[in-house]
């Protein structure tokens, strides 16, 4: 390299951080877990339905993640809401009810968890989510990661940004990475634009940090990288070129 050692995608606080979450998820689920992982692909080996924009969709996908992530005994309610723009045509006004809660003012929440009882949860899923099956299925994720977490006492209180690594942690990474920021044409009945929106809760440069190194335990690597965005890729391969020239790369193994 020409202009140096080779630096990480992340803040020193922010990789010490995440690193030190995956020593945790290796104490909570096993290093022979993380090693046994594929890693999800948005590709019909893996999701093998035509989605259409239907809550049977929805239903499939939930079914698939239980699976993926190894989810049993317990029953997962599945329920749609809406907090979607509403536009009246009429007047050409868009009205928005926004999600609950402090700091989330200028978010529209795309997913739900709650506890229903013993070994009984719920989950609640924006609509609009059923038109983007890649986004719909990090949304669900990222639920799911919830109930691991809270849901099974691994921790006691809520955690966006572990809930949102727990993801990476469990193969669903190129799902959780490639929604974090969309920019996508838009078009109502009356106006058309360019929207740009975040899901989640953790920058591109951390999800993209956290790849590489859960990349580090696979036995069998692929090019499964090939599914990330551009930009989350080339941050991924900076983090990759990083963790071989440290002592990092035997760490996570």
């Amino acid at each position: 390299m020409l202009f140096g050692k080779p630096k990480p995608t992340v803040t020193t606080e922010d990789k010490e951080w995440i690193e030190d979450a995956f020593l945790w998820f290796e104490e909570q689920y096993g290093t022979d877990f993380l090693k046994n992982l594929r890693i999800i692909e948005p590709t019909k080996e893996f999701f093998d339905h035509n989605f259409t924009g239907t809550e049977k969709d929805a239903e499939y996908a939930l079914k698939k993640c239980m699976e993926y992530m190894d989810i049993k005994m317990v029953n997962v309610e599945l329920y749609f809401f809406s907090e979607a723009p509403m536009e009246f045509e009429d007047e050409g006004i868009v009205a928005t009810q926004k999600a609950d809660g402090p700091g989330t003012e200028d978010f529209y929440a795309l997913g739900k968890y709650s506890e229903a009882g013993p070994n009984k949860f719920e989950i609640g899923l924006e609509r609009k989510q059923l038109k983007n099956p890649q986004s719909m299925i990090a949304t669900l994720a990222h639920e799911l990661s919830h109930l691991m977490l809270l849901g099974e006492g691994r921790i006691d209180e809520n955690n966006e940004e572990l809930t949102d690594l727990n993801c990476i942690a469990l193969g669903f990474g190129i799902f959780t990475s490639n929604s974090i920021f969309n920019f996508e044409q838009w078009q109502g009945s009356s106006h058309a634009g360019w929207q740009a929106n975040r899901q989640g809760y953790i920058p591109e440069q951390a999800a993209a940090y956290a790849m590489a190194i859960f990349n580090n335990y696979q036995n069998n690597q692929t090019d499964w990288y090939r599914h990330l965005n551009k930009g989350i890729r080339k941050m991924y391969e900076k983090n990759i070129e990083y963790l071989n020239s440290s002592d990092l790369a035997t760490k996570f193994k």
